[in-house]
């Protein structure tokens, strides 16, 4: 927008300059006043050019402020569709789950894996069976407190990153 002010005012210098003064015009006179008038309708053009590209300009930073303030809509709610996306996922943070076995022999089908609640995992010939699905360790560490106190003896926290299996000690550091 400056490089199109600076060419109207280029021109606009360029129509003044080629126009001669009235001094000069006043000893040719039909000539003169024919050109008198082409210089000053060229300039009310370039007053009228001018005003609109104000109108233009102020027209367009309020599309440019609409705009701005779509995006930043959208970027908000962008990043509460992430995070809710990310509180519910396996594929994000970290995760502990309870296991309570681990078989390589007698499986249990695939098909009754039904809930965030029971897991069945396969990641080679072991069938891993583990049982919820938690944020805070502390929850994880209840359930298999409740488990092992209902009878069940091999009932141990293992923790996910990502969706990817990992240490406990290394989920714990964060």
């Amino acid at each position: 927008m400056k490089n199109s002010v600076f060419l109207l005012l280029l021109l606009m210098g360029l129509v003044s300059f080629s126009c001669k003064s009235k001094k000069e015009m006043s000893s040719e006179p039909t000539v003169s006043k024919k050109q008198l008038e082409r210089c000053e309708n060229q300039i009310a053009k370039m007053k009228a050019q001018l005003s609109d590209k104000d109108a233009i300009i102020s027209q367009l930073e309020g599309e440019n402020q609409t705009l701005s303030n779509d995006i930043s809509s959208a970027q908000k709610q962008l990043r509460t569709v992430t995070a809710k996306m990310q509180a519910s996922s396996d594929d994000y943070g970290i995760w502990f789950r309870v296991q309570i076995g681990a078989y390589k022999n007698r499986q249990i089908d695939k098909n009754l894996e039904t809930t965030d609640e029971l897991s069945l995992e396969k990641p080679d010939d072991i069938q891993k069976v583990s049982l919820g699905r938690f944020r805070q360790y502390e929850d994880a560490k209840r359930l298999k407190n409740q488990l092992k106190g209902m009878g069940l003896k091999d009932a141990w926290i293992v923790s996910y990153k990502d969706g990817k299996r990992i240490s406990i000690e290394e989920a714990l550091k964060g």
